[in-house]
C-alpha cells in the first residue's frame, strides 16, 4: 500500500455506452472495440457501493461525473443521482438531450442533480442533426432546455459545443443565442477529435473521411477562437479558461505539435468504465473493477502507484488532455458555483 496521502481531483463513473443517436464525430454508438463481448455491467448496488468507497478517498466538496454514452439511458440513472448527492456529492450528467421529455425533466428535478450539460453544436437545425446523426435531435434539444427549466429551475443548464470545420461558421450566432437566452447557464467549447471508439491514427486530422471535422483552413478557426476569447473578456458566458482557449489555438494550428505544458493531472483521476473497470487514465492498464474490489482500497494499492509512475513519465501526445477543464484548472474558478464547468463536459 502506498501512503494516503494523494486525493482523487476528479471522477467520471461510465455508466453506459448505449445512446440512441448515431453521432458521425462519435462512435460509442457502434460495438466497443474495447469491451468483450457477453460483459456483465455493474448492478446499481455495485455503483452505490463504489460511490461509498469513493467518499472514504476524496475531500468535499467533490463532484462526481455520471457519464456515457447517454447517461440519461441507464435504468437506475436517476436512482444513483439521489444516492449520490445523499452522500454529498455535487453530480453532473453531460447529455444529447434527446429522451429529456417532460416526465424526464420532472425525474431529474427530484432527484437533484447538481448540473446538466446539454450537447449543441450548432444553432442551426440541419447542422446539429447532420453530426448526431438523427434528424430531429435539435427540436428535441430546444423542448428538453424547456422542460429543465421548468421543473429544475434551481439547475444550472450548461451548453457544450465542440469546434469543427461543419459547424465552425456558426459558432458566433451559437454564443449570441446562449448569451440572450436566461435558461442557459453558460456554454463551453472542445477542440475537435478523433471520434471515440475508433483505433487510434496518429495524423487522423488528415484523412479523408474526417474532413468535416477538421478545418481546411486552421487560420479561420484560429481567428474564430480569438473572437471567442475577446467575448469572454467581455463578459459573455463562455466557461473555457483563457488558457484553454490558447490551447486550442495552437491544436488548431498545428496538431501534431506537443500539447503538454507540464505533467498531466490523471494520477489523480478516478474512471470507471461501464463495465465496472477502474483506470487513473485510459492508456495504462485497469486497476480492478468495482463489482469484486473496494474502490478506496484500489485507489492506494500500489498498482495504481505503479501506474502514477507511469503516468508521471508519459511521453504520449495526448491530445485529449486539451478537453479537460481540470487540465486548466490554475485558471479554472470551480470553487464559484456561479462559474462552474463539469468536467463531464469532455464525455460527450
Amino acid at each position: 500500500m502506498i501512503e494516503k496521502k494523494i486525493k482523487p481531483g476528479f471522477c467520471c463513473f461510465g455508466i453506459t455506452d448505449k445512446c440512441t443517436l448515431r453521432c458521425r464525430m462519435c462512435l460509442k454508438w457502434r460495438e466497443d472495440l474495447l469491451v468483450k463481448e457477453g460483459t456483465v455491467a455493474p448492478s446499481i448496488t455495485q455503483w452505490k457501493q463504489g460511490i461509498l468507497d469513493l467518499t472514504q478517498i476524496v475531500e468535499f466538496p467533490f463532484e462526481l461525473d455520471l457519464g456515457g454514452g447517454e447517461a440519461l439511458l441507464y435504468d437506475g440513472i436517476l436512482d444513483i443521482v439521489s444516492f449520490s448527492v445523499k452522500n454529498n456529492f455535487y453530480t453532473s450528467i453531460a447529455s444529447n438531450g434527446y429522451i429529456i421529455d417532460e416526465e424526464m425533466a420532472r425525474r431529474i428535478a427530484d432527484s437533484g442533480l447538481s448540473v446538466i450539460n446539454i450537447s449543441l453544436d450548432s444553432i442551426k437545425e440541419k447542422t446539429h442533426d447532420y453530426l448526431r446523426g438523427v434528424d430531429g435531435v435539435y427540436k428535441r434539444v430546444m423542448d428538453a432546455i424547456g422542460y429543465l427549466h421548468k421543473y429544475c429551475r434551481k439547475m444550472p443548464i450548461n451548453i457544450c459545443c465542440v469546434i469543427y470545420a461543419i459547424n465552425q461558421e456558426e459558432i458566433l450566432d451559437l454564443i449570441e443565442w446562449a448569451n440572450q437566452d436566461e435558461r442557459i447557464r453558460v456554454i463551453s467549447f472542445m477542440a475537435a477529435m478523433q471520434p471515440n471508439n475508433t483505433y487510434c491514427e496518429n495524423n487522423w486530422w488528415s484523412e479523408s473521411r474526417y474532413s468535416f471535422l477538421w478545418p481546411k483552413n486552421p487560420k479561420k478557426t484560429v481567428d474564430l477562437i480569438e473572437e471567442i476569447i475577446f467575448l469572454k473578456d467581455k463578459g459573455l458566458k463562455i466557461g473555457n479558461p483563457i488558457s484553454q482557449l490558447r490551447a486550442f489555438q495552437a491544436y488548431y494550428k498545428d496538431p501534431a505539435r506537443f500539447v503538454k505544458r507540464k505533467q498531466c493531472n490523471l494520477d489523480r483521476a478516478v474512471l470507471v468504465s461501464s463495465v465496472g473497470d477502474i483506470f487513473l487514465c485510459y492508456e495504462f492498464e485497469s486497476l480492478g473493477n468495482i463489482k469484486n474490489a473496494s474502490l478506496s482500497e484500489i485507489w492506494y494499492s500500489e498498482k495504481a502507484g505503479r501506474v502514477r509512475r507511469q503516468i508521471a513519465s508519459c511521453g504520449k501526445n495526448c491530445h485529449h488532455l486539451l478537453n479537460c477543464f481540470k487540465d486548466f484548472e490554475e485558471d479554472f474558478p470551480e470553487k464559484n458555483d456561479n462559474n462552474r464547468i463539469t468536467s463531464s463536459l469532455k464525455n460527450r
